[in-house]
């Protein structure tokens, strides 16, 4: 997914607060395009989970770009480590194990339109989602 130069941008570093301060950029700009309620607790969230897994699984920097276009939101984290996001199946996401790790993208699939990755020129992924607001179109 190309990003638009008129994205909002966070850089963040990796640590503790990183999905904090994700969130925080997310729900000023989510007010900003007058979304809220459930729209804006999922995306909240689907930003908190790509954020976390960037923090954990890759390597800084770190940068978290949200824009809206063709009535969504849409959104990309990129970093600069060299794994490759997995996705589990949805028995195993939903099944009896209360593991607390491995369920993140298929959470952030459950919620959003899209999600997929891909890798960047420069090194590094790009984990990106759009999330459809149903008609509701932000200023």
């Amino acid at each position: 997914m190309t990003v638009p130069a008129d994205a909002r941008h966070l850089a963040i570093s990796a640590g503790v607060h990183a999905a904090g301060e994700a969130r925080e950029f997310t729900d000023k700009l989510l007010r900003e395009w007058a979304v809220d309620g459930d729209t804006s607790y999922d995306l909240l969230l689907i930003v908190s989970e790509l954020v976390t897994n960037a923090v954990l699984h890759g390597a800084e920097p770190i940068c978290l770009r949200l824009w809206a276009a063709d009535g969504c939101v849409r959104g990309a984290v990129d970093d600069h480590g060299n794994g490759v996001p997995r996705m589990l199946a949805p028995e195993v996401v939903f099944g009896d194990d209360m593991s607390e790790h491995g369920r993140g993208l298929a959470l952030v699939a459950a919620l959003a339109r899209t999600v997929s990755w891909r890798r960047l020129p420069e090194g590094g992924i790009r984990v990106w989602f759009s999330y459809e607001l149903h008609g509701r179109v932000p200023a």
